[in-house]
């Protein structure tokens, strides 16, 4: 991405050299366009250079409505500011918005002179360049799976250790108090923004991108990928809430939701499950863990005959569980029973 902007950069400014009239005393505007019109993806770049030149121009708009009723002084000063600021917040800007104040007070400050010729060399110049930045990225378009890939291991890596904090939590020699199980709970919630974010800007890049065609296969296996973590994030976020709130000391041994009996297998579970998450698609891995999900439901129906009861927060463990492996896997499992 570095090098892309470097090359609109300097192709923009050997271009802003050839521009005529009072406009062509900006040249520098132009690169900055180029500058902007790179980012991560070609529809991106589209996109923020829109944003842009249009924040740029609405911007210079106020300032030469303002200019005509007033010089520069602390009250048309305000006025721009005030007004660009207000503009910007519209949402169609988006983060582009915050070009619109600075836009304003340029042309109301610097530009006094010659108000609509640096005008026109500020969005001219910014939207020249900006076009040539979405030639430059059309050319060597980007297409950013090695950022999503990562973000996808890091989010796998995540869950994986929050499953190994509550299979730590419940090897205890007794339940862990509330704050025990709230030493152990992780902040999954942003790692699975910034996997999202990153996953999303790869989808993104396919349209208009003449390489995505031979990497389609990589972007729709990234994508099933993150909607199946996604739900698993939900289900160990639910799993460690369950813990949390039915497997804490102050229930005391006659009332937490698993006991010594169901204890020793839902860790097993849990634990194949965190394994599964590293070892991703081995099939080895995915036929144990679905054998100790499955030898936890019976061991939980054992104890609801042994018990009589329904073991009601044990069965949504079981079922959280399943549904973690179907959503790695693919593979279905039946209801618990009971």
């Amino acid at each position: 991405m570095a090098l892309r902007a470097a090359v609109a950069a300097s192709l923009a400014w050997a271009a802003a050299q050839l521009v005529p009239g009072s406009a062509g005393d900006y040249p520098y505007y132009a690169p900055l366009g180029a500058v902007v019109a790179t980012s991560t993806t070609l529809a991106g770049s589209a996109r923020a250079s829109l944003q842009t030149v249009a924040a740029i121009a609405l911007g210079a708009g106020i300032a030469l409505g303002v200019d005509a009723v007033g010089y520069p002084n602390v009250v048309t000063v305000a006025a721009v500011v005030a007004l660009g600021v207000a503009v910007g917040g519209w949402r169609v800007l988006g983060a582009a918005g915050s070009w619109a104040p600075g836009a304003a007070l340029f042309t109301l400050v610097v530009g006094d002179a010659d108000p609509l010729g640096y005008v026109a060399g500020y969005a001219g110049l910014t939207l020249l360049g900006a076009l040539i930045g979405l030639l430059v990225t059309a050319a060597f378009p980007p297409l950013p799976l090695a950022p999503a890939q990562a973000e996808l291991e890091r989010l796998r890596t995540v869950l994986a250790g929050q499953l190994d904090d509550l299979v730590d939590g419940l090897r205890q020699d007794a339940p862990p108090d509330e704050e025990g199980w709230r030493a152990r709970m992780r902040a999954i919630d942003p790692v699975l923004g910034d996997m999202r974010e990153a996953v999303g800007q790869a989808e993104s890049a396919r349209r208009g991108n003449r390489r995505a065609r031979h990497h389609a296969p990589d972007v729709d296996r990234q994508y099933q990928e993150a909607r199946a973590l996604e739900s698993v994030a939900f289900l160990v976020q639910d799993t460690a809430e369950l813990l949390r709130e039915h497997e804490t000391a102050a229930a005391g041994w006659a009332d937490v939701a698993l006991g010594p009996r169901l204890r020793p297998p839902t860790t097993t579970a849990i634990a194949a499950v965190a394994d599964l998450l590293r070892a991703r698609d081995d099939p080895a891995q995915a036929t144990a863990t679905a054998d100790a999900v499955e030898g936890l439901a019976g061991c939980l129906r054992a104890e609801q005959a042994r018990t009589g009861h329904d073991l009601f927060v044990a069965g949504s463990l079981v079922t959280t569980l399943r549904r973690s492996l179907t959503a790695l896997t693919g593979r279905r499992a039946p209801a618990v029973e009971g």
